[in-house]
């Protein structure tokens, strides 16, 4: 069953278009990925998702819901939460602070307590530096930051654009395992995503998107035996 639902979507910018169609499923468990080089959509996919970029036609679903017209902040009160690229934090803030913001809406504010809980539990690090400037920081950490904070709204869907970018191997291999012990506990991921093996090894479906278009779907195991996209993406 599917939580986040596109439908024939198409949007662009001026009389450019750069979705072209584009239907796709986010399923309600586990890890759905949209997978894709620089300059394939995947961003401006997101955008139309939360509400930054208009959609000129087509319908996104969320929950059974038409959020096609809906203001970004209307989508994060239905439940939809990011990791932006490039992290996103408050860097003059403190680690408490950055946390506290991803909290504010009524229903996150209630749960806060538990919150806390479980993303110190995910990440020791910040507990023990909950007054210190995000900005200072490794780079490591404030992408435990920014994965902290999209969960203290306690959101229905995860959705986590290019979480590798900027990390070592080792880093990379953390905050993933980090996403798959997620849809593990049941909230559902949809992973934007260019490193297209490390991707594919935890996702369960995967969309692979190419100048604006889907052009190849399936679970996680049967793309990455795919002799075409291990050429093209994988190198192999």
């Amino acid at each position: 069953m599917a939580i986040l639902e596109i439908e024939e979507l198409r949007t662009g910018y001026g009389e450019i278009e750069v979705l072209w169609s584009v239907s796709l499923q986010v399923e309600d468990k586990g890890i759905t990925a949209l997978l894709g080089s620089n300059g394939a959509g995947k961003t401006t996919m997101l955008n139309c998702i939360t509400g930054l970029q208009k959609a000129w036609s087509g319908k996104i679903r969320f929950a059974g819901n038409d959020i096609t017209k809906i203001k970004t902040s209307e989508r994060v009160n239905l439940g939809i939460s990011m990791i932006p690229e490039g992290r996103g934090i408050f860097a003059e803030m403190t680690v408490l602070e950055n946390l506290m913001m991803g909290a504010y809406t009524k229903k996150a504010r209630e749960k806060m307590m538990d919150s806390f809980e479980q993303v110190y539990e995910l990440f020791p690090v910040l507990k023990e530096r909950p007054n210190q400037r995000a900005g200072t920081l490794s780079g490591g950490e404030q992408q435990m930051l920014a994965t902290a904070r999209a969960l203290m709204s306690r959101p229905k869907l995860l959705i986590c654009d290019e979480i590798s970018t900027g990390l070592s191997p080792r880093l990379t291999m953390l905050m993933m395992g980090t996403l798959a012990k997620l849809a593990e506990e049941n909230l559902p991921v949809f992973l934007i995503e260019q490193h297209v093996k490390k991707a594919l090894d935890i996702s369960d479906k995967a969309y692979v998107m190419e100048n604006g278009k889907i052009i190849m779907e399936g679970n996680g195991e049967e793309l990455r035996k795919n002799e075409k996209l291990r050429k093209a993406y994988m190198g192999i």
